[in-house]
């Protein structure tokens, strides 16, 4: 029931702005029915009650309930409508296994309705063949038992939609259907309805445009402009300048062009302008070379503004810094940000404008590589080594403009191939590591080398660990 009130205002409101809101369309001379202030309906209706209560809306299930009605609208204008509708209902039915005779049932109908018409001009033409619209009614009825012959009166929301089919100017053949929501001593139900729609009043008469006779004026010069018409009826012209002649072309009139017997442009008066500088030809020092009017036509010969000579401005049309040779250098290096690894950070141009790694950093780094234990003989780091592995992901974040390449060693113990993929797996690992801290992945690579890279002696103990390493170089992006 909720449902039903809330379809029911929803359609209110829609149809309430609209016919408020929206201005009147231009008339339409031959309309369709439901554009005079009046229209009246008569049909038939049939009802079922059996489906909504079986939640199956399939198809009409017996009882069938069935009746006439008669409406009346009144049109506002060419979207809304409201009106009152009148009805009933009969049904004859017979109890189970009883030798009685059939008892008939009546059921009257009485609404308000209000309806939005869709051939209004906005959507459908006004006298558009095919006429939908929406409805939604406030209905109450007055039915009587069938048995007890008691009188019930009851309340419903219909809500539903029809179309009008044009047979004739102000007459229609009407269908509808919907869906009553039940509120008060009432069951939902499926509605269907068939019959006419007729306006009252007299239809809109399409009205005839007068004719009316032009005389056709005279053209002496024969160019197309009559001399009513033509500021030079002696000379041939054109019809953009009222008849009168533009002898080179250009879109300038020569009673206007400085320049009459060479194209040109209507901003310079008719003049043309071959470097396209905005300055007349006869006017510029430079006419085959764009310029600018400050320097007579001629180029700026500092273009970008930054103080610097064009023949000395690496970057003449984008300011820059004088250390730059006039290009552009965000971070101040002294690097132009075109060959600046890091162009947010100032750094030294042997650096390639990046901030060098500080020593200390270095340091921590080497140690970082030797300090990271791994279980023997697996890629498994040891828990000892988190820490490590955290103050490495902490110098990654301090220089974000750098780049990392993880790379694993082992000792000779063994077999080379295995040593080979251990490496490189543990040097996976600690990638993986750095990852999970949040470094992203697309500024590491790992490599495995085996016991290819020694940096010491295999021979002894000590030599053999500082073998065993995983090494962080950072690189520019």
């Amino acid at each position: 029931m909720k449902k039903g009130i809330v379809l029911f205002y929803a359609l209110l409101i829609l149809v309430g702005s609209v016919a408020l809101g929206a201005k009147k369309p231009a008339k339409n001379t031959n309309s369709a029915v439901g554009n005079n202030k009046w229209s009246i309906g008569v049909g038939m209706e049939v009802a079922d009650f059996y489906s909504p209560a079986s939640k199956k809306l399939s198809a009409f299930k017996n009882p069938i309930w069935y009746g006439a009605r008669l409406s009346v609208w009144r049109n506002f204008n060419s979207s809304v409508a409201v009106g009152l509708d009148f009805g009933s209902y009969a049904f004859s039915t017979s109890l189970q296994g009883s030798t009685l005779p059939s008892v008939n049932s009546y059921n009257v109908l009485y609404s308000g309705l209000v309806a939005y018409k869709f051939n209004n001009g906005y959507i459908l033409k006004e006298n558009a063949a095919v006429a939908p619209y929406i409805f939604a009614k406030i209905q109450g009825t007055w039915a009587q038992t069938p048995i007890e012959q008691q009188n019930v009166n009851g309340f419903g929301i219909p809500v539903g939609a029809g179309v009008n089919f044009k047979v004739a100017n102000n007459l229609a053949l009407n269908i509808n259907g919907g869906y009553n929501f039940a509120v008060k001593n009432n069951n939902d139900h499926i509605f269907f309805g068939l019959g006419l729609m007729v306006d009252l009043g007299k239809g809109k008469e399409v009205e005839e445009a007068k004719k009316e006779v032009v005389q056709v004026p005279v053209d002496t010069d024969a160019d197309g402009v009559y001399d009513i018409d033509d500021a030079c009826p002696t000379v041939a012209g054109s019809a953009q300048f009222n008849g009168c002649p533009d002898t080179d072309g250009d879109g300038v009139e020569d009673s206007k062009d400085e320049c009459p017997a060479v194209a040109g442009l209507a901003a310079l008066n008719g003049c043309p302008d071959a470097d396209g500088d905005g300055i007349a030809d006869a006017k510029d020092a430079c006419p085959t070379t764009a310029g600018i009017a400050q320097f007579g036509g001629c180029p700026n010969p500092d273009r970008d503004g930054d103080g610097i000579v064009n023949d000395k401005d690496k970057c003449p049309d984008v300011a820059g810094a004088f250390s730059a040779q006039g290009c552009p250098d965000k971070d101040g290096d002294g690097v132009a940000d075109a060959d600046d690894k890091c162009p947010e950070a100032a750094g030294p141009s042997s650096n390639k404008g990046c901030p060098e790694v500080k020593e200390e950093v270095k340091k921590r780094l080497a140690f970082a590589a030797r300090a990271i234990q791994f279980e023997t003989g697996k890629a498994v780091i040891k828990p000892v080594s988190f820490k490590i592995l955290d103050e490495v992901v902490s110098i990654l974040n301090e220089y974000p403009y750098y780049n990392v390449n993880v790379d694993g060693h082992t000792d000779n113990v063994g077999k080379s191939e295995i040593n080979l993929k251990l490496s490189h797996d543990r040097a996976a690992a600690a990638a993986a590591y750095l990852v999970s801290k949040g470094i992203a992945a697309g500024r590491l690579a790992s490599e495995g080398y085996g016991d290819t890279k020694p940096v010491d002696s295999n021979k002894t103990a000590a030599g053999r660990a500082q073998n065993r390493r995983v090494e962080f170089n950072l690189i520019f992006k």
